[in-house]
């Protein structure tokens, strides 16, 4: 398992289509240290609005017979994806699972392209208080 800090803006650019996360790898973070940078971008959500991206999470959890408008995925349906696969991947993002460091608790992170203004390479958490 490697632990990376979502908030890190030092991370290289590796393809293409510029996302840094590899759905393949099995990242922790400490939710202690991604919380301010994650609040202040929940705030932008407020006030500038969201990214398009985040439509890419609605259409995952339609598709996956979720509520869109309270979010409820479980970790029985996103653990299978840790490690392995992406949820959804497209040119305005991608989500990836991630456990938190010191639960057994996974976490949906979505990473914004350079499409999206204002959010370019932008790792959110989409659940903030886990997964059901």
């Amino acid at each position: 398992m490697k632990k990376i800090k979502l908030h890190d803006i030092q991370e290289r650019r590796n393809s293409a289509d510029e996302y840094t996360l590899d759905p393949t790898e099995k990242y922790v973070i400490n939710l202690e240290e991604e919380m301010e940078f994650q609040m202040a971008v929940m705030m932008s959500f407020q006030m500038m609005g969201p990214p398009p991206a985040i439509k890419n999470y609605h259409a995952w959890l339609f598709e996956n017979g979720f509520n869109v408008e309270l979010p409820n995925p479980t970790n029985e349906v996103v653990a299978p994806y840790y490690g392995v696969k992406p949820l959804w991947k497209t040119d305005y993002s991608q989500g990836i699972v991630v456990m938190a460091e010191d639960e057994s608790d996974y976490y949906i992170v979505m990473e914004c392209s350079s499409r999206n203004k204002g959010y370019k390479r932008t790792k959110v958490i989409l659940t903030m208080g886990g997964c059901l």
